[in-house]
């Protein structure tokens, strides 16, 4: 897992971001750091599950919004991953919408790395607002 770690730091350090100031977690099991890309908040990971190492990067997008609209807004999000979302899809976490991207990190490489976290950053950036304003909910970046 040390490699990959360092390679995600690298990676991290290339698009300007400082890898300890922006460090969430770092066990033996698993790592996170996470940053802010245009109104997206993405949480960059590996982690050893399995006896495996995983690269994921998920991102928040919106609260969910009063539950009268959860109905519309399932469909919408299933809609929106059998519409072409690559290498990404959104999902739910507690009560909050994400875009989640995750691998097995064998053979990961940088420009992996980097596409995967800037490939998520755009699609969360394009559909928080919105997923909010036809919704409602908060913005993902707004939430605590």
């Amino acid at each position: 897992m040390r490699s990959v770690t360092d390679l995600v730091e690298g990676v991290l350090q290339k698009l300007g971001v400082d890898p300890a100031a922006s460090r969430v977690t770092a066990t033996d099991d698993r790592h996170s750091y996470s940053l802010k890309r245009g109104s997206a908040r993405l949480l960059v990971s590996i982690s050893n599950r399995d006896e495996r190492a995983y690269f994921r990067v998920a991102a928040l997008i919106i609260e969910l919004p009063a539950p009268e609209r959860h109905e519309a807004l399932f469909r919408r999000l299933l809609e929106l991953n059998a519409g072409g979302l690559v290498n990404a899809a959104f999902a739910l976490d507690a009560d909050r919408v994400i875009l989640v991207s995750e691998r097995p990190a064998a053979d990961l490489d940088a420009d992996e790395i980097e596409q995967t976290i800037r490939h998520v950053a755009a699609v969360a950036d394009t559909f928080d607002d919105r997923l909010a304003h036809e919704f409602g909910g908060k913005l993902g970046a707004d939430a605590k």
